[in-house]
């Protein structure tokens, strides 16, 4: 390139930045709040006669046509009533100032809405014309919008979080014309794997919710039919006193006497019981099959420490990267837990980990307000990255115009030795641990398990359970070298038991040197040095260890390999640290209890069946790590 032409490269940048800044000064002063906004309720009707109850809130200034931005709800698009205003219309305010049309629907059978409901419904409509789904509904409510909005510009963007996040990407499958834009955030995709189960596990801290997602209500309404059952766990109300969860759980630690916790019509939990193995039902409702129809912009957001979708983030990027190039899919992924990305903190921290300040308010500010005013507005640019990932570990973003998970990168195999190092050099023999269902590990060391899992515990200190004897740990030499890992990491176990079934976990830990200095960013009184950080754990139920279809039992005390599914990372590892790996066959009361006696289904297992078991890791086993080249 010449002189001349990197000079005009230089002078047109400086214009691009006078005139964006000039246009964010008119958002600025634009300033609208809820205030600037009037509200208008609705009930929208769709294909089959069935209504959805919507909330319109649009700018009171008629000077220019607004674009639309929407969320498609199961957990109620309150407040009800033409005069009762939200304290934010959505967690952005950046947008809010802008100037949108912010609407809120109530999914069919939820809340105001008229109709069933069904958790994740399949695209009937797509085999069956006479059918309707939530494809349909989103279709015909912008359908709707398009004849019937004042002062709309168009385009219509969608959005959401964790089952809204869900809601977005059926949206982005609508291929209807005036859908621009999809933002799904932490979205739900397939619940074998993610959120109720997780390959072949019951999520136990989700029985008290369970009436939440699986009891019809009898008729539109502004009041929750559904109980939180919250009263076995609640001792003192007014003084906060609860229950110690782990006892509660270990005396119902069989599904079958959990039940008092779960209304007798819930579908959901009798569906769930009926289909303990990922069979054509499962696998009808895995939505991320039905993402190669992706007609539209989509960009996923996300967090690593997300302790209920990772899985969706993950997959639902790659497969839309992979199979839908209309969607031109995007992801974002931050150091955030659930939600957190709507959150504006100017520390983040989860758990005693702290990853730096206010990134969820630059991600608002640069990216997800930027990506909307360009798609709905046509104003600015476009975020021009193809996914922007934090490393959890260096705790800086990086950039890629790429999927960053689809390279082949060069793999560190390390074996899990007998003597309980990592290393590269395989040692023979075995380690043994006994699986006692009467004494499970816990899967946090406290007691602060209320209702749902903390959010901490997917960056908690291992320290506590690396004492445990049924917890076999292995450590690496401190490290040489910064080691970014970036990638999914493999765990093969060679592994035998004495019993017929058997669970197991595999935990990745960054250990913290003895000798680290204090940061002023720590927490106080947190031991920092020699912290074991959670950097990843997988889990699989031994019985689907060769197929989630056609549960398999174990051979008494025969080795057999078995893969424990670890979802990506990108973490840096530093010069100094060493990697740990653990492996253990409870994490409880987060996940049920495996009985280790074969029985067909878990979840009409009784007490009785659950016994005691010998467990025994070879030093075949390894984990193999996609290293990044260092620059």
């Amino acid at each position: 390139m010449s002189i001349l032409g990197r000079s005009n490269n230089k002078r047109m940048s400086k214009i691009i930045a006078l005139v964006f800044s000039f246009y964010c000064l008119q958002i600025i002063a634009q300033g609208l709040t809820t205030s600037d906004y009037t509200k208008k309720q609705v009930y929208i009707p769709m294909r089959d006669g069935v209504r959805l109850y919507t909330t319109i809130y649009a700018p009171k200034s008629e000077k220019e046509k607004y674009p639309v931005l929407m969320i498609r709800t199961c957990y109620s698009s309150a407040p009800y009533g033409e005069d009762e205003f939200p304290k934010a219309l959505m967690h952005n305010p950046d947008l809010v100032a802008s100037g949108y049309i912010f609407i809120k629907q109530d999914v069919r059978g939820r809340w105001m809405s008229e109709g069933d409901f069904e958790n994740t419904k399949p695209p009937y409509s797509w085999t069956d014309s006479n059918k309707t789904d939530e494809v349909t509904d989103s279709y015909d409510t912008y359908d709707w919008l398009v004849k019937n909005l004042d002062n709309f510009n168009g385009n219509i963007g969608q959005y959401g979080n964790s089952y809204l996040g869900f809601t977005s990407l059926v949206a982005s499958v609508t291929g209807h014309p005036n859908l621009r834009a999809v933002l799904a955030m932490a979205p739900v995709t397939n619940f074998y794997f993610e959120d109720f189960n997780r390959y072949g596990l019951y999520g136990m801290n989700y029985m008290p919710v369970m009436d939440v997602f699986g009891v019809q209500k009898k008729k539109p309404t502004t009041q929750s039919w559904y109980k939180v059952m919250d009263k076995e766990f609640v001792k003192d109300k007014e003084n906060g006193l609860t229950a110690d969860y782990y006892d509660y759980f270990l005396e119902h630690r069989a599904l079958s006497e959990t039940e008092h916790l779960i209304s007798a019509d819930n579908f959901f939990w009798k569906n769930i019981k009926a289909h303990p193995n990922y069979d054509a039902y499962r696998q009808e409702r895995n939505w991320l099959q039905y993402l190669k129809e992706s007609k539209c912009p989509t960009m996923v957001v996300g967090g690593w420490n997300d302790e209920q979708n990772l899985y969706g983030i993950l997959n639902s990027f790659k497969k839309m990267y992979q199979d839908a190039p209309e969607s031109k899919a995007k992801l974002v992924l931050g150091p955030w837990s659930h939600g957190h990305p709507q959150r504006r903190d100017s520390l983040y921290y989860l758990g005693d980990i702290f990853y730096g300040y206010d990134l969820a308010k630059k991600y608002q500010q640069e990216i997800e307000f930027n990506y909307f005013e360009h798609h709905l507005k046509g104003r600015g640019k476009a975020p021009d990255f193809r996914a922007h990932v934090f490393d959890t570990g260096n705790k800086d973003w990086l950039d890629f115009k790429d999927n960053p998970f689809d390279d082949e990168l060069k793999g560190l195999t390390l074996y899990l030795n007998p003597d309980g190092t990592l290393g590269q050099q395989k040692k023979e023999g075995s380690r043994i641990y006994l699986s006692d269902p009467d004494h499970p590990v816990p899967f946090i060391e406290g007691d602060d398990f209320y209702i749902m899992a903390p959010k901490h515990y997917m960056t908690d200190d291992q320290r506590f359970a690396a004492k445990r004897p049924d917890v076999l740990s292995f450590v690496s030499e401190p490290l040489q070298e910064d080691l970014k890992v970036q990638g999914i990491i493999k765990a093969l176990l060679e592994f035998s038991t004495d019993h017929g079934d058997a669970d197991l976990y595999v935990k990745v830990i960054d250990v913290f040197p003895m000798d680290r200095k204090p940061e002023t960013t720590d927490r106080k009184g947190v031991k920092m040095n020699g912290f074991q950080h959670l950097v990843r754990m997988g889990y699989i139920r031994g019985r689907y260890r060769e197929s989630f279809e056609k549960p398999t039992p174990f051979k008494s005390n025969e080795k057999t390999e078995v893969e424990v599914p670890l979802l990506e990372v990108l973490h840096t590892f530093k010069k100094g640290h060493q990697i740990m790996i653990q492996v253990q066959s409870s994490m409880f009361p987060l996940f049920d209890l495996n009985p280790q006696k074969y029985v067909d289904n878990i979840y009409e297992s009784s007490d009785e069946d659950f016994e005691s078991a010998i467990h025994k890791i070879f030093g075949g086993s390894k984990v193999v790590f996609p290293i990044a080249p260092s620059k």
